[in-house]
């Protein structure tokens, strides 16, 4: 698995390792951009992988799905001298609880961004958006730099492929009680004009985790780690620098 680090200038005086999982259709990079330099600044070792199917990491010869990319999170979490607090937008959140119902073992934290527990109306809006003809003519701009960000996998036209699998391949349903055990600093955060997140799922994640912290992005919609990074991003150094665990 492809894997960008951005590291703090003075990495004597950081805090443990970020492990930074991406959203549908996305990259490792492309979906942190805007939180790199915050967190290298607060001290922090930022990991950014493509997960499989995405970026620089192609598929191999197995059937794609959530498992796919847990198997793959799973074997670079577990390469890292120290446990890293993993944060996860959107798919990425899914493939970070996937992870944490088998290995809870791995984390020292946990970041949750416009994550589901179950599929819903509003998130098959969005991923009816992933289709490749519908975005390329809706959002050509966008169609540009997914072909450049997925060539690495199959040359210009291979994001639409990316974008048939991520719509299609993956659910979004959790085992909640699994996710029980999982016992570390939480941070909640959505957007809230997010119309992919069931606010409900939420609350039941906070039945689960009452130790889980919850941050409602004012303003935001589902990439608030992008478009909302001036407010979200002192959130997340917040939570760091009261919650994280120093492994250094």
């Amino acid at each position: 698995m492809h894997v960008e680090i951005e590291a703090p200038s003075d990495e004597s005086a950081g805090g443990p390792d970020l492990l930074l999982l991406h959203g549908g259709i996305g990259t490792g990079r492309y979906h942190w951009s805007k939180q790199i330099k915050g967190l290298t600044g607060a001290g922090f070792r930022l990991h950014m992988p493509d997960l499989p199917g995405h970026g620089q990491t192609p598929v191999g010869d197995q059937p794609y799905g959530r498992s796919v990319l847990v198997d793959a999170v799973r074997e670079y979490a577990s390469s890292l001298d120290h446990r890293p607090i993993v944060a996860g937008f959107s798919m990425g959140g899914h493939t970070a609880m996937g992870l944490a119902a088998t290995d809870p073992e791995l984390f020292a934290g946990l970041i949750l961004i416009g994550v589901s527990i179950a599929d819903h109306d509003g998130l098959g809006a969005w991923r009816s958006k992933f289709d490749p003809d519908v975005l390329e003519e809706s959002f050509p701009l966008w169609a540009r730099q997914l072909s450049k960000l997925h060539a690495p996998l199959g040359g210009p036209d291979a994001w639409r492929d990316v974008c048939i699998r991520d719509s299609t391949k993956l659910s979004a349903e959790v085992d909640t009680d699994a996710l029980a055990v999982l016992d570390v600093p939480t941070l909640l955060v959505r957007g809230d004009g997010d119309e992919t997140v069931d606010p409900g799922h939420f609350g039941r994640l906070r039945e689960i985790w009452p130790h889980a912290e919850e941050f409602v992005v004012p303003g935001g919609g589902h990439d608030v780690q992008l478009t909302r990074s001036r407010v979200t991003g002192p959130v997340f150094v917040d939570f760091l620098g009261r919650h994280a665990e120093d492994g250094r």
